[in-house]
């Protein structure tokens, strides 16, 4: 065998060992994504008052999966960008549903990932590393001026060597650090130091500054500015080697209008290079062309941490609104005036923390490679792709279709048959008879028989008609007697319903 085949054979065997290596850091599918949106909208369509076995939520679940489905696709640079060996990922779906754009990012925990404006390449911020900053020694006098505002925001502020001892501003700081890491440092002074542990920080020492110097000014007056809003990031070369700081901020300032001979304030915006910042290349995001090989540059620790309850919110809430504009949708009607936000998924995730996804499941696939079907469901694994409602023991791939109607050339040799022992000779049930009419109101109609039965006892009484002997002779009364006789009638309905009354109440005391 010549050297040529030798060192050729070699190099196939290291290239071929390095591509399998790759191969196996690479995530698989987990499908805790799926599983957790399935739980979250079983959740939260119990809370709105949907009972737990209510065919729509399967619907909505398998009309998620169907619309996840579409977009576990590698169609666009986007999509490709956010791929892992050309195959999508939930991170590619998340891309489609519109929670992750072209120039935008997703924060979860630690982790910034983002995607540049042309789309084709993805970019990961990790957490900063130790800065000399960590420990800054604090102790400082007070002040007017804007330094004095930034070791509240974490930001350190340091004396140099060339520090004047006349200098009003620069005595009061601590020493600067002589080593250890500075990871964005900058003098905005000879005597001066200004040490940044985070790119946040960054923006905010540029937005304290920028306030500061719109408060100087005098408003209103002839010269009057207004901070509106900044912020400071990187900006990648063209071939993605190196990365520089640029700022954007816009700025109101006090300009004089002829046409009405007043002064207003006019918004101005700029954009331009942040120079000055000194930055340690260790704080450079890690960028490549495809999720595969972002996703080796990645803390493995990171890659464990949960998943923010924001992000999990809004992957399932825009999946679910892109399932019920699906035509024929039978799920869970979506209101966008009451989306589902983190406070709907915060508290399956305090329930339920070991089946959170995590910021791996974010970068695993969305869907079984055997079927390339997504599926939505609280139940679903890798390698059994179960829909809602479908027999959990029924393998993914597999058709269980059963109907010898439709299927006249099946195999029914072999007869399947259930053993239910013998006959217990239970006869058919019998029912009893309905009630009639006079059944159920004679309750009501013989309620109370006695006071029926009661009535006004006949009397023969005699009005009295009393006299006195006075003076010789003799008096008799019977004025009462003619009275009550011309009011008999008036007197004795009076009387009958009042002893009627008392009846009734010893009665009903009996």
């Amino acid at each position: 065998m010549s050297k040529n085949v030798i060192l050729a054979f070699t190099l196939l065997s290291m290239i071929t060992q390095q591509v399998h290596a790759q191969a196996l850091l690479a995530p698989i599918e987990t499908l805790a994504i799926n599983r957790a949106e399935a739980a979250i909208i079983t959740r939260v369509a119990i809370s709105r008052g949907f009972a737990a076995n209510d065919p729509r939520i399967a619907a909505t679940l398998t009309s998620m999966g169907a619309a996840s489905t579409t977009l576990n696709v590698v169609s666009t640079g986007a999509a490709a960008a956010l791929a892992i060996a050309g195959a999508p990922v939930w991170l590619t779906v998340a891309a489609g549903l519109g929670v992750l754009v072209a120039g935008g990012a997703i924060m979860s925990g630690k982790l910034t990932l983002s995607l540049s404006p042309d789309g084709k390449t993805v970019s990961a911020l990790q957490p900063s590393p130790s800065s000399v900053n960590d420990n800054y020694p604090g102790g400082v006098s007070p002040g007017s001026t804007f330094y004095d505002q930034l070791p509240t925001q974490g930001i350190g502020v340091y004396r140099t060597p060339s520090c004047a001892g006349n200098d009003p501003t620069c005595p009061r700081f601590p020493a600067a650090p002589t080593s250890g890491q500075k990871n964005f440092d900058y003098f905005p002074y000879a005597g001066l130091e200004i040490i940044a542990t985070t790119l946040q920080q960054v923006d905010a020492y540029e937005r304290t500054r920028l306030q500061f110097a719109a408060s100087s000014s005098t408003c209103p007056g002839t010269w009057c500015t207004q901070y509106n809003y900044s912020t400071v990031y990187y900006q990648w070369n063209a071939d993605m080697t190196s990365a520089t700081l640029w700022e954007s901020y816009s700025m109101s300032t006090l300009q004089y209008d002829p046409t009405s001979q007043t002064y207003t304030m006019q918004p101005t915006s700029t954009t331009q290079k942040l120079a000055g910042w000194t930055i340690s290349p260790s704080m450079f995001p890690a960028t490549a062309s495809d999720l595969g090989t972002l996703y080796q540059k990645l803390d493995p620790n990171l890659v464990k941490q949960p998943l923010d309850a924001s992000v999990l919110a809004n992957i399932t809430n825009q999946t679910w609104q892109r399932a019920a504009g699906q035509p024929g949708y039978s799920g869970l009607p979506y209101s966008p005036s009451q989306p589902l936000t983190a406070s709907d998924v915060q508290p399956w995730l305090a329930s339920n923390p070991t089946a959170a996804p995590t910021i791996g499941d974010l970068l695993s696939p969305a869907a079984d490679p055997a079927t390339n079907t997504v599926t939505i469901s609280p139940t679903v694994q890798p390698g059994s792709t179960t829909s809602p409602g479908t027999d959990p023991g029924t393998s993914a791939g597999t058709n269980p279709n059963v109907n010898v109607v439709n299927t006249p050339n099946v195999n029914v040799t072999n007869k399947v048959s259930v053993d239910l022992g013998a006959d217990p000779g239970v006869g058919s049930p019998s029912l009893e008879s309905a009630p009639t009419i006079g059944m159920i109101l004679s309750p009501l109609i013989n309620l109370l028989p006695d006071l029926k039965a009661w009535a006004v006892p006949s009397h023969n009484a005699v009005c009295p008609e009393p006299s006195i002997d006075l003076f010789g002779k003799t008096f008799k009364m019977t004025t009462q007697c003619d009275l009550a006789e011309s009011n008999r009638t008036a007197i004795y309905s009076i009387f009958l319903v009042v002893f009627a009354i008392a009846s009734l109440f010893i009665v009903l005391a009996a």
